[in-house]
């Protein structure tokens, strides 16, 4: 009788620990390394990242690091630091490393579009009447949408428009003057001083609209973004001028005009304006280099 209890005794206590080791094994096991960092959550194609941890080999040939199942080139790797560039082809979403068939989620990283950056050339704004001639000033604004970087006909997709010497943006109220369009977007724009180069963001901007009782790049010589030489009869733009907009839809943009001659020629015909100007597509971001 006793040796049918310890028989019984050891089996079961045989099935209790066979059954404690299915348990353990079906318990999710913690990844032998971590991420503990991302130098950045967003960027261009091409941009390094830095992907701090724990843990990572020695041998970036062991490791992947993909960008929304897009997998990345690593430049450099330690122990505790993996530094990878945003491959072709990346879209916004997950950034995970995986290592020794185990994953690792980074955070979700955002795919940013390059800029835009174009030379525009004579872009006619032709007017009727004005100084000299005894008329009001009209005439049909040539309108100009940055995101496409054409002049467009559209009575809604344009974010600038150009007639003589006036610039309005597609934001707030009409002023009142001649032929002007009607404003149905939500474009301001801000004269900021410095180089073209050294205007890298439009963040903290006062932005302005253009008003019932002026626009919102003012007019007239020296207000604005030009000089009249009434000795010479010569339209300049004003050097160290650049205009900053925020477009129709809420991204920026910035202008710097070249010339308001056609081909930058001051003894052609006037009213063709020529500028370099910065486009960001991507909504939100404020970057202008």
């Amino acid at each position: 009788m006793k040796k049918r209890f310890l028989l019984l005794t050891f089996f079961s206590l045989f099935f209790i620990a066979c059954s404690d080791d299915d348990d353990n094994n079906d318990m999710p096991q913690a990844a032998t390394f971590s991420v503990t960092d991302v130098s950045l959550d967003k960027g261009a194609i091409g941009t390094e990242v830095t992907i701090t941890g724990t843990g990572f080999p020695d041998s970036a040939q062991e490791i992947a690091v993909t960008f929304n199942d897009v997998e990345a080139t690593i430049s450099a790797i330690t122990s505790t630091s993996i530094v990878a560039s945003v491959p072709q082809n990346a879209t916004t979403g997950n950034v995970v490393v995986t290592y020794r068939n185990e994953t690792v989620s980074a955070g979700s990283f955002t795919v940013l579009v390059p800029l835009i950056e174009k030379k525009v050339e004579n872009v006619f704004a032709p007017q009727t009447g004005g100084q000299g001639t005894g008329q009001p000033v009209s005439g049909t604004f040539t309108k100009f949408d940055l995101e496409t970087g054409e002049i467009t006909d559209s009575d809604t997709d344009w974010d600038i428009a150009f007639r003589g010497t006036t610039i309005a943006v597609n934001g707030g109220e009409v002023t009142g003057t001649t032929d002007e369009p009607e404003r149905n977007g939500n474009a301001a724009a801000f004269i900021a001083t410095g180089t073209f180069a050294s205007v890298t963001t439009a963040e903290g901007l006062s932005f302005v609209q253009d008003s019932s009782t002026s626009f919102a790049i003012p007019t007239g010589s020296d207000n604005g973004w030009y000089n009249y030489n009434f000795m010479t009869n010569i339209i300049s733009p004003i050097p160290g001028k650049i205009l900053v907009f925020r477009t129709r839809n809420g991204n920026y943009a910035k202008i710097e005009v070249l010339s308001y001659y056609q081909n930058e020629d001051t003894s052609q015909p006037s009213r063709y304006y020529t500028f370099s100007y910065v486009y960001n597509p991507n909504a939100g971001e404020t970057t202008l280099e």
